[in-house]
């Protein structure tokens, strides 16, 4: 009898990526009759590390634009190379991968789409009950050390330092770890220039003492680097102990994160904490009859703590906006 046909993938990477990956090689090769043995190497002791901390713990799925190409406008880099597979699979399928699945998501005002659980739990549980379900072997304590093909097209996978696995097809999903770059070029691969992002903003500034924890929902951000264009970004922002945080700032890294690591992170951050242009300010209070005192707006309330520390009123503090700051 002749022996079974089985293709071996091996999936490099735990996470996110490295899970869904196997998930969907399953169900593909379930529907177009393939055998195959799918296993997922994790260096660490855990999988989804990063799935449980994403968005404070809720776990941010994907984005509510459900069309291809404006979807990939949100893309500091690489719109072009992800337009294609996008076009297979996008954040419309991913919404209902997995409501098939038990798991419905919904969607925030900034477009960010969550369980509707608010709990990151949700997901991990989702993606471990589906590998289970198509016998998807997840092996942790698995460092891949290197890579080698032979002329058959087979590759020898090195695990640690005295294992080694023959796979059919590797996929790599190490996310921003040095090793995924330095196996990646091994087997020819050329890797573009690489650049710290998604970070947050280490500032030292009086206004923002004893204010860690404050947040604004819908503030503006102006990054100005010498010599290039200004980077906007608008969204909830967060003062830390350290300077600042939140979705928009993070956001803000990822366009500038090439310019800032070629201006050593020196730059000049402007930031409207309300979030309003001076025009919409100056039109308020609008004329009334009733002498009684008006509230302003909410849109015009800063947070009861920022507004009791923040320093004597200028043109500055007034208006909302606050001076460039620079950025280590």
């Amino acid at each position: 009898m002749a022996k079974e046909n089985v293709k071996n993938i091996v999936i490099i990477g735990g996470g996110a990526a490295g899970i869904f990956a196997a998930l969907r090689c399953a169900e593909v090769s379930k529907q177009q009759g393939l055998k195959t043995q799918i296993q997922v190497l994790e260096a660490s002791t855990r999988f989804l590390t990063k799935v449980r901390i994403s968005g404070g713990g809720r776990c941010n799925v994907t984005h509510h634009i459900f069309e291809p190409k404006q979807f990939c406008e949100n893309y500091p880099r690489g719109r072009k190379e992800l337009l294609s597979p996008f076009q297979v699979f996008q954040a419309q399928d991913t919404v209902d991968w997995f409501k098939k699945r038990g798991v419905n998501l919904k969607y925030e005002s900034d477009g960010r789409m969550f369980p509707t659980t608010d709990r990151s739990e949700t997901i991990i549980e989702c993606f471990m009950d589906e590998a289970e379900r198509h016998r998807v072997q997840l092996l942790t304590k698995k460092e891949v050390k290197g890579l080698s093909r032979h002329q058959n097209g087979q590759i020898s996978v090195k695990v640690n330092t005295d294992e080694t696995l023959l796979a059919d097809r590797v996929l790599l999903a190490t996310g921003s770890k040095a090793s995924g770059y330095r196996i990646a070029k091994t087997v020819g691969h050329s890797i573009t220039e690489l650049a710290p992002s998604l970070f947050t903003f280490k500032i030292k500034d009086l206004i923002l003492n004893d204010l860690a924890g404050t947040s604004f929902s819908s503030a503006s951000l102006t990054l100005n680097i010498s010599g290039k264009k200004p980077f906007r970004q608008k969204g909830p922002l967060l003062i830390t102990h350290w300077g600042l945080s939140g979705p928009a700032l993070i956001k803000l890294s990822a366009w500038a994160a090439r310019e800032m690591m070629h201006a050593n992170y020196q730059a000049k951050l402007t930031v409207n904490w309300l979030g309003i242009d001076r025009q919409a300010r100056r039109g308020w209070p609008h004329p009334a009859k009733s002498s009684r005192r008006r509230r302003a707006p909410p849109s015009l309330q800063l947070t009861r703590r920022y507004e009791g520390h923040r320093p004597a009123p200028t043109r500055a503090a007034h208006s909302g906006w606050r001076a460039p700051n620079r950025v280590p």
